[in-house]
């Protein structure tokens, strides 16, 4: 990857840049740092380090506009283009869903968010406000949103927009007697581990599992470190709390101990690399998938694309080795040394029914 874009870079100075290009750039970057100082003028010390940001930033904003639309003229910069890994582009850019939203936004459509189904291989679009709204907007945000996808070379997706599901003004689950219950655990919850963690207990997340309104049991979870083993103290303290509240419902805790360095490792590959691979895979025709997952156990990452394809199809074993490559390039470059570190991986490419491939 690197190579790749020290050839850019040379055959872009030699071929393309300019006196008239630099001017260009300059009187850019020179209008991003005047609207950023008219907006915060009063905070000088900030805008003293904001110009230097703003420069460096627009600048290789300006640079990479320039040299995609030079690779589409030029044969030599086309060529050194599609020499970077399909997911490395990936990796360098924005993720779709939040280009998508900041378009939208940009455009001033009331939207609650954005985001895709791996199941359904649909892009989604929510909506906020009234059906009448709702009817009037939706196909030009389906139209925009269709555009930012394709835009990115993606042709295996659908698109649809929703409206916004809001709950019955009438019901309010703080006073329901069915949503009653649940809501004075969680509050139970929220004011006794903070105590616990303040007196020296390893707890990080905690909450309630899914509890229907009409559920016998409550179930409450509580994330610790596998080195904490004082769960009976931890268990007196919140049925403490749960007597105190006059709560009918049984309640049960449900621990779930995890290892500090593992959960660091698995948060960066899922923040980091997995939503690119997901998004790469999912997005193209040519590599036939339908759908993706990981584990990580005993130190190992195992990534695994489920496909549309028959394991016994003449086609099986080169679609296999060509995901495979795409990923293992993409784990192997310089982008990902300091993510990726030393963590052994494996890539599992199953067929339509779930049967290894690879």
């Amino acid at each position: 990857m690197e190579k790749e874009l020290k050839k850019i870079y040379e055959h872009y100075r030699n071929n393309y840049f300019n006196d008239q290009v630099a001017v260009r750039i300059e009187d850019k970057v020179h209008q991003n740092i005047n609207k950023e100082n008219s907006i915060q003028s009063e905070k000088m010390q900030r805008n003293i380090f904001a110009k230097k940001i703003s420069y460096v930033i627009v600048s290789c904003l300006v640079l990479f506009g320039l040299f995609i639309g030079s690779a589409f003229v030029s044969p030599t910069m086309a060529e050194v283009a599609s020499k970077i890994p399909f997911l490395s582009k990936i990796f360098e850019q924005k993720p779709i869903y939040e280009v998508l939203r900041e378009k939208l936004e940009d455009k001033n459509y009331d939207i609650v968010g954005t985001g895709y189904s791996v199941r359904e291989k649909t892009y989604y679009v929510t909506v906020k406000g009234s059906g009448e709204y709702y009817n009037q907007v939706k196909e030009e945000i389906k139209k925009i949103t269709e555009d930012v996808i394709s835009s990115r070379g993606y042709d295996d997706f659908k698109v649809e927009v929703e409206q916004e599901r809001t709950i019955d003004p009438e019901v309010d689950p703080a006073n329901d007697p069915s949503y009653r219950d649940i809501e004075l655990s969680l509050d139970v919850l929220q004011e006794v581990v903070p105590k616990l963690q303040q007196e020296g207990y390893k707890i990080h997340n905690y909450g309630s599992g899914y509890t229907g309104p009409d559920a016998k049991v409550i179930r409450l979870d509580v994330d610790i470190e596998d080195t904490e083993k004082r769960t009976e103290e931890i268990e007196k303290a919140i049925f403490e709390g749960i007597k105190k509240q006059d709560i009918q419902k049984e309640v049960s805790i449900k621990f779930h101990p995890f290892n500090v360095h593992e959960r660091e490792i698995e948060q960066k590959w899922t923040s980091d690399i997995l939503p690119v691979i997901w998004e790469g895979m999912l997005s193209k025709k040519e590599y036939k998938t339908k759908g993706v997952g990981y584990s990580y156990k005993k130190g190992t990452m195992n990534i695994f694309i489920t496909t549309t394809i028959d394991k016994s199809d003449s086609e099986a074993p080169e679609l296999a080795k060509n995901i495979e490559t795409v990923i293992r390039d993409f784990l192997q470059s310089d982008d990902l040394k300091d993510i990726v570190g030393d963590t052994p991986y494996k890539i599992v490419i199953r067929d339509k029914d779930s049967k290894d491939i690879n």
